[in-house]
C-alpha cells in the first residue's frame, strides 16, 4: 500500500493541476465560435468608368455598392464569396476585359469601419 502514496506524495501534499486549453483562446464580444474575416470585399475596376454598366453586370454575382472613384471604379460587396465570384467570373463585360484588382488601400473605402473601445 505504500507504493501508490510513496510514488504521488499524500492526496493533502498532492498540487491539483488546472486543465489548461489545448488552444489559445480569444476572447472577444462576438461569441468563441464567431471568425472575423478581414479580407477585402472590395474590387477596383480600373478601365472602365460606366458605374450604371458595372453594376448592372455585377450585381449578378451579389448585393454590390458601385462607387466612381479617382482610382477606377469601386464594386463593395455585402459578402466576400460574392466579391470573389466576381473577380473571377465577372472579367468580361461585352467583349471587352476588365482591370480588375482588390480594393486593399486604407485611404480608398465604399465602406468604413469604427470600432468604438468597451468601456
Amino acid at each position: 500500500s505504500s507504493g501508490i502514496n510513496a510514488e504521488y506524495g499524500d492526496s493533502s501534499e498532492r498540487k491539483r493541476k488546472v486543465p489548461q486549453p489545448t488552444k489559445p483562446v480569444a476572447t472577444t464580444t462576438l461569441g468563441a465560435s464567431t471568425n472575423l474575416d478581414l479580407r477585402p470585399k472590395e474590387i477596383i475596376v480600373k478601365n472602365c468608368n460606366n458605374a450604371e454598366e458595372l453594376q448592372e453586370h455585377f450585381s449578378k454575382f451579389g448585393t454590390c455598392t458601385v462607387i466612381p472613384s479617382g482610382v477606377g471604379v469601386i464594386i463593395g460587396f455585402d459578402k466576400r464569396r460574392d466579391a470573389e465570384m466576381a473577380y473571377v467570373k465577372g472579367r468580361i463585360v461585352d467583349d471587352q476585359e476588365l482591370d480588375i484588382e482588390w480594393n486593399k488601400t486604407e485611404d480608398v473605402k465604399s465602406s468604413q469601419v469604427t470600432v468604438e473601445p468597451i468601456r
